[in-house]
């Protein structure tokens, strides 16, 4: 059985739509009601309910038990028109489907935060006997685009008590590259959602998870502040994710860097070698070794090359007179010329009088 909702582009409504596949019994048919997801007692025992915050926050709370095996998924529109955040909390995995990809989300220790816009469809798979729990999120473009210029920060918390000053640190995030993150790709999934360092988030979905049935105009003021907190801790932590990400990569650059240095401080001054030799030597592409380098060593790596060459050259001349065409040949230049152009160059001197110095 397949349950897929939909969104009506106009009138923002949802309706879900119930198929089977061939030969499959047909179990009921799922609705919304007011403030009520019903489930046929034959598909699904437990509370679904459905909440318009407003026009840009619509929210679906689910605490399922299924008793058939379920595809629960959502049709893409042709457009980004809004987001879905979808928090699952389900207390053994199940498989989710996005983008032609299959992934494990929910579990007690491995709770989800699934993210992704309208124009991507995606699915829940839930068996027979299992439960399906969590919170589903859809906010408008214009939404997400307004809470992230404002850093996504509520004037209260879930409390009604302000988060100014003293509380704002829990919620504290910058504008980075998360917020493009956001609102550019299309699909992010964060877990651990109820790990030790999660705790607030864990709170805040737990309040909302135990809505049911019809809310109060000062409940719906709540759970918007949660959700928004939800938003901003969501985004802190892929901020923190891909800062940690990107530290890596830094890292990563700087030691294969460094072993280009040192295989050209080992190689250069008896042989010639080429940027496609070093760059496969140390896995990376010849673009990025060149500009890496640069940001790195503060040389070019052809300059950095010569270096080692010409300070190899100086001191082979400075120990003892030696043939120019020797010494040429010996540091892997095409000629004698080439060399003594290249040494003149780099010491404003040529090679013959380091040598008489000598």
């Amino acid at each position: 059985m397949q349950l897929e909702f939909i969104r009506d582009a106009v009138s923002k409504k949802w309706r879900i739509e119930t198929t089977t596949e061939p030969g499959e019994k047909c179990q009921g048919k799922v609705e919304i009601r007011g403030e009520k997801i019903v489930y046929p007692e034959s598909i699904a025992t437990g509370s679904s309910s459905f909440h318009k915050l407003d026009d840009d926050i619509d929210l679906s709370v689910c605490n399922l038990v299924f008793k058939t095996a379920a595809t629960i998924g959502r049709k893409a529109t042709e457009e980004t028109e809004f987001y879905t955040m979808h928090i699952n909390c389900s207390p053994a995995q199940l498989s989710h489907f996005s983008d032609g990809k299959e992934s494990k989300i929910g579990g007690e220790w491995n709770s989800s935060v699934f993210w992704s816009a309208s124009d991507m469809a995606s699915s829940i798979k839930v068996g027979a006997g299992e439960t399906f729990s969590g919170i589903v999120i859809h906010m408008s473009k214009k939404f997400l685009q307004s809470a992230l210029g404002d850093l996504a920060l509520p004037a209260i918390d879930a409390n009604g008590q302000s988060i100014e000053a003293a509380n704002r640190h829990l919620y504290n995030i910058s504008g980075n590259k998360a917020d493009r993150t956001l609102v550019d790709q299309k699909h992010i999934i964060s877990r651990s959602m109820y790990s030790t360092t999660c705790e607030k988030k864990r709170e805040l979905v737990q309040e909302i998870l135990g809505l049911d049935g019809k809310v109060s105009t000062t409940e719906r003021l709540l759970i918007k502040a949660n959700i928004l907190k939800l938003l901003a801790l969501f985004i802190k932590r892929i901020s923190s994710k891909n800062l940690n990400n990107e530290k890596y990569a830094r890292f990563s650059d700087a030691t294969k860097i460094f072993e280009v240095k040192k295989l050209i401080d080992k190689v250069a001054p008896f042989e010639h070698i080429s940027l496609t030799y070093l760059a496969k030597e140390a896995a990376i592409c010849k673009t990025k070794l060149k500009t890496k380098f640069k940001e790195i060593v503060g040389k070019t790596v052809y300059q950095y090359y010569l270096d080692v060459k010409m300070e190899k050259a100086k001191t082979m001349l400075e120990d003892g007179p030696v043939p120019i065409s020797d010494l040429a040949y010996e540091l892997g230049f095409k000629s004698i010329s080439h060399f003594s152009q290249a040494f003149k160059k780099h010491y404003g001197v040529s090679p013959k009088s380091v040598g008489l110095r000598a």
